[in-house]
Order: structure tokens, then sequence, then C-alpha cells
């Protein structure tokens, strides 16, 4: 079994609907996360205008620094026409700050213009990732590799970087192929929810991510998807059934667990915390 790392995901929309009231916010977690023992804060990318800018995501690095806390990894999208922009300002940050490292993806199409998600991504993927790998000197290295399976392997094989799936159908079979070509343990990002059952605004999220999973899309054949689709990726229960799920995922190679909270909540941090330490000390 690989060594354990725990880590959350952020969307900066659901952190506040202006720049300050993201960053605040952000601190705000990033003191929380320090306090249970989070490793790894993944702010995902969306539109260009939900998403923090460098200098804010500068701002919490700062302050994880100063109180011990998770290294902070935002996201960068290369089929976004600002990308170029954004890889500049991160790298600067990178230069200075310890406690941070760097997401690379294609880019989501639904947050990306026509024109965007119509470039091919590969040679850009390249480029972004050789740009970064001098900077972080052992630092966290993701990719994100949905949709760009065979480039993201080579790039992880070659310059070292952590693949980081997304969870999906048959993701354990994903993750061995994925840890044993790149040599190293992998990263799975993963919607949960901690608790007897879901309604309402949990259900919600759980769903909306599962439509979005070709590999489930594939198994469905053509079916819809219910909650009971969208439980299958995501992972949800108590605590207990949460950390039996934390230590199959283990078994496959997985080192990073980045969970993505359907529900904004201390109560849900602390929960997801203590399954995940609870699940790798199975055997």
């Amino acid at each position: 079994m690989v060594e354990f790392q725990l880590g959350l995901a952020l969307k900066p929309s659901m952190l506040g609907s202006s720049p300050g009231e993201k960053s605040r916010e952000l601190i705000r977690i990033v003191g929380l996360a320090s306090s249970i023992g989070v490793d790894t804060i993944v702010l995902d990318s969306e539109r260009r205008v939900d998403d923090l800018s460098p200098i804010d995501v500068e701002a919490a690095v700062r302050y994880s620094e100063d109180i011990g806390g998770p290294v902070i990894i935002p996201t960068l999208p290369v089929r976004r026409s600002d990308s170029n922009s954004l890889l500049a300002g991160y790298i600067k940050v990178l230069s200075r700050r310890e406690s941070m490292g760097i997401c690379i993806v294609a880019g989501n199409p639904a947050y990306l213009s026509v024109e965007e998600a119509s470039v091919r991504p590969g040679r850009l993927l390249w480029n972004a990732c050789g740009a970064v790998e001098g900077v972080l000197n052992g630092r966290p290295m993701l990719l994100g590799t949905e949709n760009v399976e065979r480039v993201s392997k080579r790039i992880c094989r070659s310059l070292g970087f952590t693949p980081f799936l997304l969870l999906d159908e048959g993701v354990e079979e994903m993750a061995r192929g994925f840890a044993e070509y790149a040599g190293r343990g992998v990263a799975v990002y993963a919607p949960f929810f901690i608790g007897d059952g879901v309604a309402g605004g949990v259900e919600s999220v759980l769903i909306s991510y599962a439509r979005r999973r070709k590999r489930l899309a594939r198994a469905l054949d053509g079916g819809g998807v219910g909650l009971s689709e969208a439980l299958k990726v995501s992972i949800v229960g108590c605590v207990e059934e949460v950390a039996g799920r934390v230590a199959g995922l283990a078994l496959t190679g997985v080192g990073l667990l980045v969970g993505f909270p359907a529900e904004l909540s201390e109560e849900q941090f602390r929960g997801f915390a203590l399954a995940c330490r609870m699940g790798w000390r199975k055997d």
C-alpha cells in the first residue's frame, strides 16, 4: 500500500460571489483543514470569472505556511485562452512559496468556449507540465487524466507527475494501470457525503457529477442516471462505510484521495478526515 495523503477539493464558486469573499472563505477552510490533518487542498478550475487569481491563491498559501497547514494546489486548464498568463502567474508564486503544488488539466468543456474546447490538448499539456516541472522540486504535481489517458500516462512517466483520476466506473482497474505504468501512486477525485442518507442539494450534486462520467455512461448503455447510479461513482455513507470504501481504494495504488464535499460544512470535513484515517489503517 502506498503512503496515504488526504485531500479536499473546492470549487471557487462555492466559496462566495466576489474575489474577496472567496479569498476569505478559502483561508478559513485552510485553517479548518489544518486542524483535522488534511494534507492537500485542490482548487478546481471553473469559468474564468469564477476562478481565484494567482495572487489570491498565494494569500492562502502564505497563511497555510504560517500555520503549518495543507499544500494548496490550484488547477490550470491548458485549453483556456488565458492559460499562458495563469501559468506565468503560478510559476512566480511557486518560485517564492513552498506549500504549493499544481494540477494541470485539459479543461472541462463545460467551462470552455466552443473554440477553446475544440483545441487538441496533447501538446499544451506537455508544454505546461514541462514548464513547471523544474520549479516544483518534488512538490505535488497532478495531471488530470480524463479524456487524455494516453498522453497523460506518457507525461506522468516522463516528468514525474501524479496521475489524477476521477472516481468513475472501474476506477480501481484504472488506478492499478496508471500506478503500474507511471511507477507511483495515483490521486483520485471523489465526491463524498458522510451520513445515513442523501436528499435535496446533496443528491443533485452527486447526480450532476455522475452524469458527466463517461465510463459510467458506457456501463449503463444509455440508461438514465439517478441516485442509485450516482452512488457508484461517489463515496457516501456513515464513517465506517466510507472507511471501508477508502480501504478498498488504497489497495489499488491510490495514494492521494481528494474528496469533494457534496455539502460544504465543517461536519462533513471532519467526518471525511476521520473515515480516511480509519480506512487507510485497515488491512
